[in-house]
């Protein structure tokens, strides 16, 4: 059993959670056999991984808290329009959602619930795992709308930088602000930069 767990994690980047191992079939007891044989090791609650295993932040961030999307600064460093690292994670997740369990880790937006899943997409961390992150253009809604969670000149050089990808859809962006009652905001930002 051991093997087959072991494929299943390399499969997974070296790394498998309880609920991970159950939707194969597997009973979630092994993964504690392996931890004491030093087979595997838990790095968190109910995270375990393999020697094989590359440390992702922003993978084991999800895993953890899977209902917070990259957002803000996080999103526009997934795309690199922003030389800046971001020190803090920064997160959207609907305002019901109760982020006590994030702590300091991590700048908190919240939304509605309905406009929570608008622009969600999945994108490869530069560890090659998947996480969910919003798309461009909810992504510069969102900098546009909560001007403080940029510096004014990294925010214009994003947006400009934004506005030039291929993956970029303006039709898109304003039908997201039109959705996120912000429509007014973006379109005079938008006439103001470029």
């Amino acid at each position: 059993m051991d093997d087959k767990i072991l494929k299943i994690m390399r499969k997974n980047n070296g790394i498998i959670t309880p609920i991970q191992l159950e939707k194969s079939g597997i009973s979630r007891g092994y993964l504690s056999k392996m931890e004491k044989e030093g087979t595997i090791e838990r790095i968190n609650r109910g995270i375990y991984v393999t020697k094989y295993f590359k440390y992702d932040e922003y993978y084991l961030f999800q895993l953890k808290y899977p209902k917070a999307i990259f957002s803000h600064n996080t999103a526009l460093y997934f795309y690199e329009m922003t030389e800046r690292t971001p020190m803090k994670m920064d997160v959207t997740v609907y305002r019901e959602y109760n982020p006590h369990r994030f702590k300091d880790l991590v700048n908190v937006y919240k939304v509605n619930k309905k406009l929570y899943d608008l622009g969600v997409i999945e994108k490869k961390s530069s560890q090659g795992m998947k996480v969910k992150i919003y798309n461009l253009e909810r992504t510069l809604c969102d900098i546009i709308k909560d001007k403080d969670s940029l510096d004014i000149e990294i925010r214009n050089k994003a947006i400009k930088k934004c506005i030039k990808s291929k993956e970029f859809s303006a039709s898109k962006m304003f039908e997201y602000a039109k959705k996120m009652d912000i429509y007014d905001m973006v379109k005079n930002y938008m006439e103001a930069i470029i």
